[in-house]
């Protein structure tokens, strides 16, 4: 496994493997299963895989957020290493963003306005800028994110559909614990008995889809479950896809003979004072 600091030196992949395709997964590091179950999907499909590790300061609109937030890069590079991973990028913050370098504008509509966006301001923003920086420098053919990062999914999506038609995206189903916790950096935080109650978030998700033609109802009544588990819920809705525009009360009832279009059940809250994010797509 080859471990690169400069974006100069990710030529050399091109270079060295002119015939096969590059493959990317960009990570902030903590890595989990869930990352590595990027990784697996890509190595699956044949490709040489690049992994990066940068914690972007952009997408931090809570300088709190961005002190706490874990840095494990020996641990990190061992795990990919264990993985077969062929190459890892660990650019500085000053490799990323070169003074004099203009930052990147990409149509959204309201897409990074809303739930995520509307929680921490400026975090689209940020995200645009440095995966579109990262992209450049690797110049990959296909790149793997994890849908637990839904919202972040669908914003990158737009970058790949204006900026680089070239690069194939997949999104990969997310990882969960046993108890169907979604898999993250920030599970480590929770006391043994936040992490039993965090479970219950994806049984809130199943039951608003299972209740989907009362979904409105369900949805409050899964809201006042979790707050009663000591939550704090900033939303807990359904959203159609690509721009997660909310889902009318009577959508499903007025649909149940149709091909309804891709939706989503998505959840964000706190506890113990850890924010969790997570989502369920449905059709």
């Amino acid at each position: 496994m080859k471990v690169f600091t400069l974006a100069t030196e990710l030529s050399d992949i091109h270079r060295e493997n002119p015939n096969r395709k590059i493959a990317f997964i960009p990570t902030m590091g903590a890595l989990h299963a869930g990352h590595l179950s990027l990784v697996k999907s890509a190595q699956q499909d044949g490709y040489l895989t690049v992994v990066s590790i940068f914690v972007n300061p952009l997408q931090f609109n809570n300088p709190e957020d961005l002190e706490k937030y874990p840095r494990t890069l020996d641990n990190d590079l061992a795990l990919l290493s264990n993985q077969g991973v062929d190459v890892v990028f660990t650019p500085t913050t000053s490799e990323m963003y070169p003074a004099n370098v203009e930052d990147v504008q990409i149509e959204l509509g309201d897409l990074d306005q809303k739930f995520e966006g509307a929680c921490r301001p400026g975090h689209f923003h940020g995200v645009v800028q440095v995966v579109y920086r990262l992209f450049n420098y690797v110049q990959p053919h296909v790149v793997y994110f994890g849908e637990k990062d839904l919202q972040q999914c669908l914003v990158i999506e737009q970058l790949v559909l204006q900026q680089f038609p070239s690069i194939e995206m997949k999104r990969v189903i997310t990882m969960r614990e046993d108890s169907g916790l979604a898999m993250s950096s920030r599970n480590v935080r929770l006391s043994s008995n936040a992490r039993e109650n965090a479970a219950s978030i994806f049984q809130c998700l199943n039951a608003v889809i299972e209740q989907r033609l009362t979904h409105c109802e369900a949805l409050i009544q899964q809201q006042e479950r979790l707050k009663d588990m000591g939550f704090e819920v900033e939303y807990l809705t359904v959203v159609s896809l690509p721009f997660m525009n909310d889902v009318p009360c009577d959508f499903f009832q007025k649909t149940q003979s149709e091909k309804s279009p891709q939706m989503a059940v998505v959840f964000a809250g706190s506890i113990e004072g850890v924010r969790l994010i997570d989502n369920l797509v449905f059709s």
